[in-house]
């Protein structure tokens, strides 16, 4: 059991907001060289994104518990399920303290931009993993589209299949080429059964009973790189494709 060496304590007090990899790496640190700590977290448990947006199989939750547990035993004290400017203010923390540090990470799932996309049935990447990680389950239906190229549309996509999804696909608007995603996640999904369509770009949810029932696709071509170095996408005009879903989850960023 690995222990660091601590400092004498400074006299001097953080307050950190946020108990996610920016907010535990700072406590770390601060703590090693003798200054009381205070985490403060929103959430009912550490780790932030490592917890609620990484899934098991990728990072079991026990090593996480292992780590947050080490910088308990250097001192740094944690305030879950808080969130400041409703249940504490920023000035009472600067007050308080001899310098606050802010590490909130990227909870909003970026936008499609797409008619119809907050209806029932359409989540964002983000949103569905931490709906997973605090129930251990979130209602899926059989069909699932998940739109977008990177890590989070692969976590969605592979957590979707050991949820017992029968269909789950994955909507790129580049080729497989422009993908983010590391290629292991790419290989390990399609494994899995997952399938993916390339070159759609999603225009509109479509509606039925009251929820999500498919999702409306432009088909397109790539042109020109774009600052990215990748070719950037663009629509071939007239050239749709309807593709039928229970659940449509938005992995496109998070800001």
């Amino acid at each position: 059991p690995y222990m660091p060496e601590v400092k004498p304590a400074t006299g001097k007090k953080v307050a950190i907001i946020g108990a996610g990899p920016a907010g535990l790496t700072a406590a770390y640190f601060l703590a090693q060289e003798g200054h009381k700590v205070k985490i403060y977290d929103a959430m009912p448990a550490g780790g932030g994104m490592l917890r609620y947006g990484i899934p098991e199989y990728r990072l079991p939750k026990a090593i996480l518990d292992k780590e947050i547990e080490l910088i308990e035993r250097m001192g740094v004290k944690f305030k879950y399920n808080t969130r400041i400017g409703t249940d504490i203010s920023l000035e009472h923390l600067l007050q308080k303290n001899d310098a606050v540090f802010v590490g909130i990470g990227a909870w909003l799932s970026s936008a499609m931009r797409a008619k119809g996309e907050d209806l029932p049935g359409v989540l964002g990447g983000i949103d569905f993993l931490r709906e997973v990680s605090l129930h251990d389950s979130v209602e899926i239906g059989d069909t699932i589209a998940i739109v977008g190229g990177g890590n989070t549309a692969m976590d969605a996509a592979r957590t979707a299949v050991r949820l017992g999804a029968k269909k789950v696909m994955v909507l790129y608007r580049r080729t497989r080429n422009e993908m983010p995603a590391e290629d292991i996640e790419i290989i390990e999904a399609e494994e899995e059964g997952v399938e993916f369509t390339y070159l759609v770009a999603p225009i509109e949810v479509i509606e039925g009973n009251g929820r999500v029932k498919a999702v409306r696709c432009q088909r397109m071509k790539l042109g020109a790189p774009d600052k990215s170095g990748r070719r950037s996408p663009e629509p071939i005009p007239g050239d749709e494709v309807t593709i039928p879903a229970d659940l449509v989850i938005s992995a496109i960023g998070q800001r």
